[in-house]
């Protein structure tokens, strides 16, 4: 066996311990079930940036994105700056009022949201079609930590699924979503770390940064410089599925109430949005390895998939310590990414199966128990997905899809349309959810992918444009409750954000524009958000003008700076916040002792 796949395992089974050490230590924080689902709702600043950072950066975005690069060139990164750019139009207009939204309602899920708009007749479709992403999802990552290992590991498909579950489990059910974010905080330092390194050595077998960006110019096809060579069913399939998606997804809406203020649930999640260049790193390490193929300085086994091109690379062309680092970070990347989405499905089943359904009268022992039972289901339905459509991406889009098409006309409807009524959200969550299911299928049938186009379409635009009109001629002839309306309109909300007492002084702004929006009311806060706003706007400058050489030079060398960097202060900054919870933890442990 390989120096680098034997030291990754012992070093793999040493972190394993480490986590699962790690939830029975935070297993006394988790005492409630809102401890267990959300953290009690405590997440703090640095904590949730980094965390979140975590499960932002996933197997996909990794493996998928390396084998993309490889494939398609840096027109294929369209896809994760829709993903970013979905997320910042949704943390900037919504993650704020659902903080407060969920302290005031004790809201746990979209559904929550949803049903106080329209009431309890869409807990069981929006539940359905919500826990379709985070149940799919977790199996994406399950399937990409048995990619790897059977690239590295040389283990079959079923055998890597389940033990990268058995893993995700065993750390999870002991403190929940206090668990996830302890562990993505150190996940998300090795697998930015991973992320770095891998693109490191990729270019490192060609020459340094700038000859072989000069290549990717003079070897490679020019489309693949091209950040426009993307046909348009593609682009609006990525456009929709990863862009606007973020709208109404359900993770992002768990995300915002974790958020100890409603400034924390922002502003930690916009802290990391130089983060996006790890999902940059990944497009142009596939670019390099091209390169490096078509120059003839070396060649590929036959028949391997894009996404093990990430883990084949690493074992043949790096040294032991880089190699361990590399690998290590990569487990950890779909790891940390697993158990966010697995807690997210926790979250639905648990709120808005058992409790609103099945035990409406149950304790709150009882909800705490229902989590841990939910936490095996919703892993049991990861590996059945993980092994009912082993491709990554296609997994990714119908779950994409499904979601999008049964949730985004309601929730934006009960954010912004009082006309809307419960009959219209009924039939746009129901039939828009369906369709795309039933496209989704056909398509299977006939490209043998649920991603694939039938006459140009792809499930998502089917469903979509059924659910938006369901909604509004249905709402349309049906009649309104415009005092449910103001549960969850965005302008009431807002308003209520002002003088609630709910949310502390310091947490509201204090004057107008955007650094008191931000809360940003010291000098070094204003250097920081003037500093991120560069980096963010600067990925887009760089993204679509890379067909520039110049551009396409300043975005790998900012790209390797901007990661570096962020490396530091996420491990320093986030570890404060993590010391601070594990005193609160001695201080809870203590407290049980004495009774």
């Amino acid at each position: 066996m390989n120096t680098i796949v034997t030291i990754s395992i012992v070093v793999l089974i040493i972190l394993v311990i480490a986590f699962i050490g790690a939830g029975m230590w935070f297993k006394r924080l988790a005492t409630t079930s809102d401890d267990f689902l959300l953290a009690g709702r405590k997440a703090p600043f640095w904590l949730l940036a980094t965390a979140y950072l975590g499960g932002y950066v996933g197997g996909a975005s990794v493996s998928g994105y390396v084998g993309n690069g490889f494939n398609s060139g840096i027109s294929e990164m369209w896809a994760s700056l829709f993903v970013v750019t979905g997320s910042v139009i949704f943390i900037i207009l919504f993650s704020r009022r659902l903080n407060y939204f969920g302290r005031k309602t004790n809201a746990v899920t979209i559904s929550d949201f949803i049903c106080a708009r329209y009431g309890e007749k869409l807990r069981v479709p929006s539940a359905i079609v919500s826990l379709t992403r985070p149940a799919i999802l977790t199996g994406m990552q399950f399937l990409a930590i048995s990619v790897s290992m059977k690239v590295v590991f040389g283990t079959s498909t079923e055998f890597g699924v389940v033990v990268s579950s058995i893993i995700i489990l065993l750390y999870l059910i002991t403190a929940g979503q206090y668990s996830a974010l302890i562990t993505q905080w150190f996940q998300s330092i090795l697998q930015a770390a991973g992320i770095i390194l891998f693109a490191l050595v990729a270019f490192k077998v060609i020459g340094d940064p700038n000859t072989v960006t000069v290549a990717f110019y003079d070897v490679l096809p020019k489309s693949f410089t091209n950040f426009w060579a993307i046909d348009t069913s593609t682009f609006t399939v990525y456009a929709l599925t990863l862009g606007l998606f973020y709208l109404a997804d359900p993770w992002m809406y768990m995300w915002a109430y974790v958020g100890e203020s409603p400034r924390v649930s922002s502003n930690g999640m916009l802290a990391v949005l130089g983060g996006s260049y790890y999902n940059v790193l990944p497009f142009l390490s596939g670019m390099a390895i091209l390169v490096g193929v078509t120059i003839g300085k070396f060649t590929m086994p036959d028949g391997l998939a894009g996404d093990s091109l990430y883990a084949w690379f690493t074992i043949n062309f790096s040294n032991t310590a880089v190699g361990v680092l590399i690998l290590t970070g990569l487990m950890m990347t779909i790891i940390s990414c697993g158990s966010s989405f697995a807690m997210n499905g926790v979250t639905i089943l648990t709120r808005d199966i058992y409790q609103k359904i099945i035990n409406k009268k149950a304790t709150d022992k009882q909800v705490l128990f229902a989590s841990r039972v939910s936490l095996v289901i919703v892993v049991a339905i990861g590996i059945a997905s993980a092994l009912w459509l082993p491709i990554l991406v296609p997994l990714w889009a119908l779950a994409q899809a499904i979601g999008l098409s049964g949730l985004f006309a309601t929730t934006m409807s009960a954010w912004f349309w009082k006309r809307s009524t419960t009959a219209g959200a009924l039939a746009a969550t129901i039939g828009g959810g369906a369709v795309a299911l039933c496209w989704a299928m056909y398509a299977w049938a006939t490209t043998g992918s649920p991603g694939g186009l039938v006459f140009g379409l792809h499930a998502v635009h089917v469903g979509v444009a059924i659910s938006i009109p369901l909604m509004i001629i249905v709402s349309l002839a049906t009649k309104p409750d415009y005092e449910m309306a103001k549960a969850t309109s965005y302008k009431v909300l807002g308003e209520e954000m002002k003088a609630s007492k709910l949310i502390a002084e310091e947490d509201k702004p204090q004057r107008g524009g955007i650094f008191g929006w931000l809360c940003a009311n010291t000098t070094g806060w204003k250097v920081f958000w003037v500093v991120i706003a560069v980096i963010f706007l600067g990925h887009y400058v760089l993204s679509l003008g890379f067909a520039n050489q110049g551009l396409g030079m300043a975005m790998v060398w900012v790209s390797f700076i901007v990661g570096g960097l962020m490396i530091f202060m996420l491990a320093i900054l986030g570890g404060k916040d993590i010391i601070n919870m594990a005193k609160a933890s001695k201080r809870a442990g203590d407290k049980l002792k004495d009774r």
